[in-house]
């Protein structure tokens, strides 16, 4: 739990001067959810970003998000463990706020007191979100 907290700790300090960070601008282990997709990797799809802010596409793309790649696997929940249906942990960040994000199977309970998304985002797996200020 320590090591996992180091690594949130390192990530959200290497993203504190990322604020409505451009490809460009992000370290090489990171991407960007801009929807630009044909500029290249580090480019990713909008995807459900403009739900969990509660705005629309044109005001989320102002200041879009920015993840860390899942370069550690070993920090996230499903790490050892073959049986594990986690899809997605990690977080990703806005100029002001992170996104907690963790996509279980349906019928998987999520973080206590987390938000969810009302439809699926993958087929038989849910997303579960908490926002906080950076």
């Amino acid at each position: 739990m320590a090591l996992a907290l180091a690594a949130a700790a390192l990530a959200v300090s290497v993203s504190a001067g990322l604020a409505s960070a451009s490809a460009s601008e992000l370290p090489p282990n990171w991407h960007v959810h801009d929807g630009q997709t044909s500029l290249g990797p580090q480019h990713k799809g909008i995807g459900f970003f403009p739900t969990i802010f509660g705005v629309s596409t044109s005001v989320y793309l102002t200041d879009p998000a920015a993840c860390p790649n899942a370069t550690d696997k070993g920090l996230l929940p499903s790490a050892g463990n073959s049986q594990s249906g986690n899809l997605r942990a990690g977080v990703c960040m806005t100029s002001t706020a992170i996104v907690h994000l963790r996509t279980v199977p349906l019928g998987t309970s999520g973080p206590a007191g987390w938000s969810w998304l009302t439809t699926p985002t993958e087929p038989g797996y849910i997303t579960y979100y908490r926002v906080t200020s950076k």
